[in-house]
């Protein structure tokens, strides 16, 4: 059907001085679709939409953002979302109206749209630094964090002087648990922006989380001495008064930023870390009302959610309890789906690459002896290390991502085994790491759980280290890897008990494999027994790693050192049995949990 674009103009004049401007808009979008860069065309639509909303009218291009924004606050974010789709389909190469239906969708929480359209119109236009910024960002809440970084990157390539792009940057690289990087690039930026007080709260994380306590309290005064109401910084004490084990401090901290900002879905959920809350607690009730504010940003409904599901269970009320776990997980799933798939691909290729037969390393022994915490999620790895670190020879460093980032860097550039270059490599650099903060001690515990997939590399490039394989009562494990709210979301099989049961299967599966590869490649410890009888599988953990006995290890709640997981809590109240059994009050939700590991 041929268009004529003069007579659709003199008919949309035409209705509109009628006022019947929403009858015509179809027939100028019919245009639109087969003239879509027609710039008379576009002019005439924006008058159409003018007409018709009373909003003002606007030539398609950079303006329309402010458009899009009036018609958000005049008619809803949904129809925004709406009339700008519209606009994409008719202009699909347009890097603009890309952008602002990127940044409507990551408005509504719709992150895997948001990003899809974001990077379209960053794809278009390698040089729209707006848009690259808005990927990062919508890249960042879906806990997609590597990509985050190309992203940002990408807009430092453009503009090394981006000074909100290199903020940014250094805070994802925090996310992202790459401590040094992270603290070297806020020191970087701070450099020029010395009263950023953004980039000192932000430094002052990344101290507590290596355990500079001392630095991080001296940052976070000196934000509080600009500005005594900042409720990030008063946070952010809290969370370190948590990690020293000064629960007293952080609900104080809490409770006054709570009285600065009280919306605050993270100080809520922050402060049932650190204390339980009653039945008579008004803050349940604030909270609960904050659930049913449409204009509650998306990204605080997950932690308020959370919050909720710990008040509840404290106050014994398990149904409500679930129901808030059910939506903080939905959430989360809805923001970063989970494929078993590619996890079962994954753990397939690592027991193939380092095999028995694959190539390995006899190195002497390094100046530090690695001992690596490893298991499920929730299966006693904080508890082992706050013992281990109890010892005067053994330095706690957490949970390290040096490791798998290492092995993933690699893996992306070859197929197969790795060669001794390779292992060499990955040698030297998990060593080097491992010296960052540690002092005089002679062994290093790393603690992060996922370890378990790379046993075999930790067999072949590490051989002097020591692995502790924590094992844990399945259900136990999979109900509390569910109800914590981890705030990185790339584990992706958290947000499903379905998931969290299969990514349990394939570790089971994995562990059995390792277990023939390297019948002494590790030892078993078993949690429960851990917990009833403490001494003597201390005694066999610490003879297993080569330390001598010292009783500062049976009582890890003495252990001063700043503790920086979920667990922070637990580690400080000692070795206590029962926790593997706190899932029974929520027994009638657990059905399928429980019938899978019957």
């Amino acid at each position: 059907m041929s268009v004529n674009i003069d007579k659709v103009l003199r008919n949309a004049k035409t209705e509109i001085r009628a006022g019947r401007a929403a009858q015509v808009r179809g027939e100028v979008l019919m245009a639109l679709e087969k003239f879509p860069a027609n710039a008379r065309l576009l002019t005439a639509l924006a008058e159409v939409q003018q007409a018709a909303t009373g909003l003002p009218a606007r030539p398609f291009g950079p303006h329309h953002v402010q458009h899009f924004l009036a018609v958000r606050d005049r008619i809803g974010l949904d129809a925004a979302i709406e009339e700008m789709a519209a606009a994409v389909r008719l202009n699909p190469q347009h890097p603009w109206p890309n952008s602002i239906l990127g940044g409507a969708l990551m408005e509504a929480g719709l992150l895997p749209a948001a990003i899809k359209y974001l990077g379209i119109a960053l794809k278009l236009d390698p040089r729209f630094l707006e848009a690259g910024m808005n990927l990062a960002a919508a890249q960042q809440q879906a806990g997609q964090l590597p990509q985050a970084l190309i992203s940002l990157e990408h807009v430092l390539k453009q503009d090394p002087n981006f000074a909100l792009a290199q903020l940014k940057r250094a805070q994802v690289l925090a996310l992202s648990q790459r401590d040094a990087e992270a603290i070297a690039a806020f020191q970087a930026y701070s450099a020029s922006h010395p009263d950023d007080l953004e980039a000192k709260i932000g430094l002052a994380s990344c101290l507590t989380t290596t355990g500079a306590l001392s630095e991080a309290k001296t940052l976070l005064q000196s934000v509080l001495l600009a500005d005594p109401n900042n409720a990030a910084a008063l946070g952010n004490m809290g969370n370190l008064a948590l990690s020293e084990g000064d629960l007293t401090t952080a609900c104080a901290q809490f409770e006054r930023a709570l009285t600065i900002n009280p919306r605050s879905a993270i100080a809520f959920f922050n402060l049932g870390r650190a204390r339980d809350f009653t039945a008579e607690d008004p803050l349940i009730a604030q909270m609960q009302a904050m659930t049913a504010d449409s204009g509650l940003p998306f990204e605080d409904r997950v932690p308020l959610h959370f919050g909720l599901a710990k008040a509840y269970e404290d106050i014994g009320e398990a149904d409500a309890s679930f129901a808030h776990l059910q939506q903080a997980n939905a959430l989360r799933a809805s923001q970063s789906p989970y494929s078993l798939a590619t996890d079962r691909a994954l753990f397939a290729d690592y027991v193939q690459r380092f095999s028995p037969a694959a190539p390995a390393l006899t190195p002497p022994p390094a100046a530090r002896t690695p001992i690596f915490v490893l298991g499920m999620m929730r299966s006693g790895t904080s508890l082992t290390e706050q013992i281990l670190s109890a010892h005067p020879l053994v330095h706690g460093a957490g949970e390290l991502e040096v490791l798998p980032r290492l092995v993933m860097a690699e893996t992306a550039q070859t197929s197969g085994s790795f060669d001794t270059q390779t292992l060499e490599r990955i040698r030297s650099a998990y060593l080097a790491a491992i010296d960052q903060g540690a002092g005089d001690a002679r062994y290093v515990v790393d603690k992060l759980p996922a370890n378990f997939r790379l046993i075999g590399l930790i067999r072949k490039a590490l051989p002097e280290a020591r692995i502790l394989h924590m094992r844990r009562d399945p259900v136990a494990v999979c109900w509390s890897i569910y109800k914590t709210f981890f705030t990185n979301l790339g584990i992706g099989y958290d947000n499903s008990l379905s998931d969290t049961i299969g990514y349990y299967d394939l570790y089971t599966q994995m562990m059995q494999q390792w277990r023939a590869a390297y019948p002494d490649g590790f030892m078993d410890v078993d949690y429960d027994s851990l917990t009833r009888n403490p001494e003597p599988a201390i005694r066999q953990m610490l003879d297993y790693c080569g330390l001598p006995f010292d009783a500062a290890c049976l009582s890890p709640q003495d252990n001063q050192r700043a503790v920086r997981t979920a667990s922070v809590r637990q580690v400080r109240s000692g070795i206590y049995q029962g926790s593997s059994g706190k899932w029974r009050k929520f027994e009638p939700h657990l059905a399928e949990l429980i019938a899978h590991f019957a």
